[in-house]
């Protein structure tokens, strides 16, 4: 995460600065956020001029040339107006509306940028999200439907359904997810994301039960309600992708790292046992790979965050206490 400080006083003016560095998330920018709350801040780099078309509030703006000195600032830039264009600026920070006040900076200091880079979501990342809000949808219709007419033609619907409840969970959360104040660019983090989402999607129930099902049963009632416990301490911070939607340490969070993933794993398990076929084997398994490594990831990622760091040190487990 970057930071934005005076180099002269050494004043933090931003504790978590995203980078705009592309036509499009210059072009976009803070643009269907409501507001920017304090301490945070967008660097917009190959740029010495901004718009409000279309923002819902002020915010503060410093226009930086190549070594970082600040050459015009402007307080609370209004909606609707346009700044006019700096001589020599070749990058702007916006900041939240009194930020300059608050900090004393002012025309002619120089600040110091560090950390590791965070890029802001442009065009791209919105049309990846919604390809991927869409397809997340259309694949639980088709998996809703088929669990739906199997409990009609069959009556299993004490065996079929909670698996439903499970992924509707997951959709909602997916698809309602607030916005992040930064998501890992890695590629093999996207692939490892989505693959735990989508692959459940993909389980199907059979005409015959396991050896297990009586046990199995109650494993995915278990699995549901500690999603739900999951869900109402994490709220809308969740993502396919590892990304920084707040630090969540309360409720749930505080036996386990992951609540939710081991609430998933819980009910997948209880489902195989349920419905044993080497293609839902392969599912489960599969997913119970994605999950872990999405762990994982999501560890890496938020481990930035000194507070996050803390967290990690206080609560040991994963997914299960005293086990993993």
């Amino acid at each position: 995460m970057q930071q934005a400080r005076d180099a002269t006083s050494g004043v933090v003016v931003v504790n978590r600065l995203r980078c705009a560095d592309t036509h499009w998330s210059r072009l976009f920018g803070l643009l269907g956020t409501k507001e920017l709350p304090s301490g945070e801040g967008l660097w917009l780099k190959r740029s010495r001029q901004v718009h409000m078309i279309g923002m819902r509030y002020p915010i503060d703006v410093a226009f930086l040339d190549d070594e970082l000195q600040i050459l015009r600032t402007i307080s609370a830039l209004r909606p609707g107006k346009v700044s006019p264009r700096v001589a020599g600026a070749t990058s702007v920070l916006e900041l939240p509306a009194g930020t300059l006040a608050e900090t004393g900076l002012k025309e002619g200091a120089r600040m110091e940028i560090d950390g590791e880079l965070e890029r802001s979501r442009g065009h791209a990342g919105t049309l990846a999200t919604a390809i991927s809000n869409l397809a997340l949808a259309c694949l639980y219709v088709f998996f809703a439907s088929a669990h739906f007419t199997f409990a009609r033609r069959t009556g299993q619907w004490r065996t079929a359904m909670p698996i439903v409840a499970l992924e509707a969970v997951l959709v909602c959360l997916a698809l309602t997810r607030r916005r992040s104040v930064g998501t890992s660019s890695r590629p093999a983090d996207w692939t490892i994301g989505v693959l735990g989402a989508f692959l459940p999607l993909l389980l199907r129930p059979d005409e015959g039960s396991g050896p297990l099902a009586r046990l199995a049963e109650p494993l995915q009632a278990v699995g549901l309600l500690i999603t739900l416990a999951g869900v109402v301490s994490l709220g809308r911070s969740f993502g396919l992708i590892a990304a920084d939607r707040g630090i969540k340490t309360s409720g749930a969070y505080r036996v386990v790292r992951h609540p939710l993933y081991a609430g998933y794993l819980l009910g997948y398990l209880g489902y195989l046992g349920v419905y044993p076929s080497l293609w839902n084997c392969a599912i489960t398994v599969g997913t119970a790979v994605a999950l872990n490594w999405r762990a994982h990831v999501e560890e890496r990622f938020l481990a930035r965050d000194r507070a996050y760091r803390a967290y990690l040190r206080r609560v040991r487990w994963r997914f299960l206490p005293s086990l993993y």
